[in-house]
Parts: C-alpha cells; structure tokens; sequence
C-alpha cells in the first residue's frame, strides 16, 4: 500500500494536472455512488448494512476508475517505449560507435610556429681538487627566439553534409575539405630553427591527401607524426617570410571548431566556412565561439558561407559551426506516442466528470471500451506508419477508426446534448491534443497545454451550469 501511495505521489508531482484531475473524478465517483441513497427503514443495523454496501460500491467504482486508467497507460507506455527503441535511440553507446566509424566533431587547432638557435656557452667542468683553477668546456645550448610569426591567415573549409546512420538512429555527420594559408615571418636578425606543429583533429579516423608545404615545396620527407601533431623543423633566414599551405580531407560529426590555442596578435585572418545543405536560419555555433563577421547564403540558397575577419586581434575563442541533429526516423509518430498516455487519462477523467454532470451512471464497461478503442489508435500509428501511409496517412486512419467506434459505443444514449458533448470530447482528445505534439517551441507547448486547461476548467464549469438550468427548466415545467 506504501508503495502504491508513493507512486501516486510522485505522478502527482511529475504530472500534476493530470494527477489533480484523477484525484477529483475519483472523489467525485465516490460521492455520486451516494446520490441515490435513500433509506427509509428505522432499523440501525438495516440502516448500517444498506451504508456499508454503497460505501463499498462507490469506493470500487473509484478505484475501478483508477485502475482502468492506469492500466491502459502501461499500455500505452510501454508502446512508446518499443517505438522509441527503434526510431532514433540516441543512446550513448550508439552515438560513441559512430564515432569510431565516421569520426568525432572536427575541432582543429591553430598551427604554431618556435623559433630557437643554438648559441655556444661555456660549462665548467668537475674539478677533482677545489683548489685547482677551473676549466671550461664549450657546449652547443639551444635557447628560444621569442616572436610571432604567423603574420597571415587565409582559410578555406567546405562541409558537405552527410547524415550517418548507426543502428536505429541518425546522426549528422559531413565530410571536409580544407585549405589553410600561413603566412610565417622569422621577423629576427638570426637564422633560426623553425619548429612547426600542426595539431590533428582528436580521434579523426580518417584524413586524406593530406600536404603540407612551403613556399610551394612538399614537406613530406620532413614530417613527423605522433599523437595527433604533426611537426617538422627547418631553416629560416633572417627576416625571411614563407607561406605554409596545408590541405587535407576528413570527416565528422556534430560541429567543425578551429581556435587559436594562445593569446597573441591575430593579423590578417580570414576563415572562410562554405556548408552546402545548412540555410543561413539554421545556423548555429558550439559553445565559446564568436560569431563571424558575415553570413550569406550560397549561390543556390541551399547552403551558408560564414566568414570571420580578424586584424590586430586577440582572442582564444573558437570559430566554427554546430550542426542541426537530423530528425529521426518517425520523429513525428513519436511525439504524438508521447502524448497518448497523458490524452488517455485527460479523456477518461473528462468523460466521467463529463457523464456525472449529466446524472447519468459511469458504466465501467464502456469506459473500458473507449479506453481500448483510443489506445488502439495509438498502437495502429506506431504498427503502420513505418509501411503504410507514413505519419498523416497513419493519424488519419487511427483517427478515423476511433472516432467510428465511439460513436457506436456512444449513439444510443437518451440525450442529444449529452451525446454531442461526449463526442466533442472524444474528437478533440483524438484529432487535435494529439497534433499537439508536432509544436516543437517548449513556448508553444506550455502556452498549449495553458490554454487548454484553462479550457477543460471553463467546459466544466459551463456544462454544470447548463444541465443545472436545464434541470431547473424542467421542475418549473413539472410543477
């Protein structure tokens, strides 16, 4: 019993409206069961048995109710649940699976450039006697040539994007093309050793037709690769300017980032970003990037060309772009799914209050019924829409078919107004809450689900009233 009340509790808390609603219709079937009780006899222990027994009635209808409700919620959740194991479980696992296979997100850093030459010094050797005279040795010591060298920028980067599949789910994936231009300057009087290191992307399974050189000459021979850096060291004169050009192809996944790792003065940079299928209103950046200095949209308005322009600069942050994750496979069935659990309950309590209002008995079997005729609706959406009919094609049938068997179960009720009441119920819990879940803005869905609170409120308000002067046109019309 503890554990029942703590999982009510927390339902409660999770989803209050629906928990407060089921909360009052339960209560209210409680009470109705006491409606009709009359008992004339002056015996105590008639009187006392005749209580008990509509007691015990009203506390089953109740908790028949609640019963009924939850169990068709299991149902329904656990439906989410299967559709959800197969179209688009972005589990972590899996994301990291891809990974290995397409590559991580790009993040490429800055080339860095030192300067160092050897200078001989003079080193004092051990002395067996400390009253000997010392000695000296000339040594070769290397010692750095502090500057910044990178004195331009030019940066070619063009995405194609290429979403990647990875058991049930997709992922957004691209392939790179890159060109990089740097201009280096020894800007010292010394002949110097220049010690370059170009950072590789973390984890990048694959880069191709990767060259570097300088000055137009290939740099292969003199590369050296470990750990994701690749080094190489040579010559360069005084005040001796070179272009190192460095091109390569790689792929990825989820965003490109390229950052300049230390401080220094950033002159004459241009990165150039070119994304084929990504409009300018879907661009987005990671985190602790700047925005760059223009955006427009590519020849044929499919893609993006994001431009950034530095000169006597300094910063650390990043520049690239983050890209949209790709919809998954019945992205759409599965938010209304989502909703269905939570429809289910706001109908059944709406429909009881709604058939208490009117004085007419809860019957548990067409409860049960209508329960398992909604439900059907949501279970055909998620057999069906993979094959047959996709999303809307889908809805409608389940629609359809809900709507048919209601009014079936439904059509031979005494009155006309009651009947109409319970169908605008049934048409907007299976027609219009459901599309609800295509509102993808978490704004929308709060002003949504406001509204239509504020709505279930102002219609059980509005329809005890109406009965209660209809009941009351009716006594005058008697007496």
């Amino acid at each position: 019993m503890a554990d029942f009340l703590n999982k009510m509790v927390n339902w409660i808390n999770i989803e209050p409206t629906v928990g407060l609603l089921m909360i009052i219709t339960a209560i209210v079937l409680f009470g109705s069961g006491f409606q009709n009780y009359k008992e004339t006899s002056s015996d105590f222990w008639t009187w006392l048995k005749k209580l008990l027994e509509t007691s015990v009635g009203a506390i089953v209808a109740a908790t028949l109710f609640v019963g009924l409700m939850w169990g068709f919620r299991i149902i329904l959740n656990d439906n989410v649940a299967s559709f959800y194991s197969t179209h688009g479980s972005l589990s972590d696992a899996s994301r990291s699976s891809a990974f290995t296979i397409w590559g991580r997100p790009h993040e490429q850093i800055e080339l860095t450039v030192n300067h160092s030459i050897e200078v001989e010094e003079l080193e004092e050797q051990p002395r067996e006697n400390p009253e000997d005279a010392p000695t000296y040795k000339t040594i070769l010591v290397r010692k750095d040539v502090p500057q910044n060298s990178i004195v331009g920028f030019a940066g070619q980067v063009n995405m194609r994007l290429s979403e990647r599949e990875k058991g049930y789910a997709f992922y957004s994936g691209y392939v790179l093309d890159v060109a990089f231009e740097y201009d280096i300057l020894n800007d010292s009087n010394l002949t110097t050793d220049a010690t370059f290191n170009f950072p590789l992307s973390y984890g990048q399974t694959l880069f191709e037709n990767f060259v570097i050189t300088m000055d137009g000459q290939d740099l292969s021979p003199k590369l050296r690769i470990s750990s994701d850096v690749v080094t190489w060291t040579t010559k360069m004169k005084p005040h001796q300017e070179s272009k190192i050009v460095i091109t390569y192809s790689s792929r990825g996944m989820d965003y490109f980032y390229y950052q300049i790792p230390i401080q220094r003065e950033i002159r004459n940079f241009v990165l150039t970003l070119e994304v084929d299928r990504l409009p300018v209103s879907l661009v987005n950046y990671p985190d602790g990037t700047i925005t760059p200095t223009d955006i427009k949209p590519t020849k044929d308005n499919l893609g993006s060309i994001l431009t950034w322009q530095l000169d006597r600069a300094i910063t650390v942050a990043g520049m690239g772009i983050s890209l949209l994750p790709p919809e998954q496979p019945g992205a759409q069935v599965l938010r209304v799914l989502v909703l269905s659990p939570y429809a289910l309950t706001l109908l059944g309590a709406m429909l009881a209050l709604t058939m208490i209002i009117w004085g007419m008995k809860v019957r548990f079997l067409d409860m049960s019924l209508l329960s398992a005729v909604y439900s059907m609706q949501f279970l055909l959406m998620a057999a069906i829409s993979d094959y047959f009919f996709g999303f809307w094609g889908s809805l409608v049938i389940g629609a359809s078919l809900t709507l048919f068997l209601s009014y079936l179960l439904f059509r031979r009720l005494p009155s006309r107004p009651m009947r109409w009441s319970i169908y605008g119920l049934i048409a907007f819990f299976t027609i219009i809450y459901p599309l609800s879940g295509l509102i993808t803005e978490l704004s929308q869905q709060n002003a949504f689900h406001a509204l239509m609170q504020v709505g279930m409120i102002l219609y059980i308000t509005g329809l005890s009233l109406y009965v209660a002067s209809l009941r009351k046109e009716q006594d005058i019309q008697a007496s």
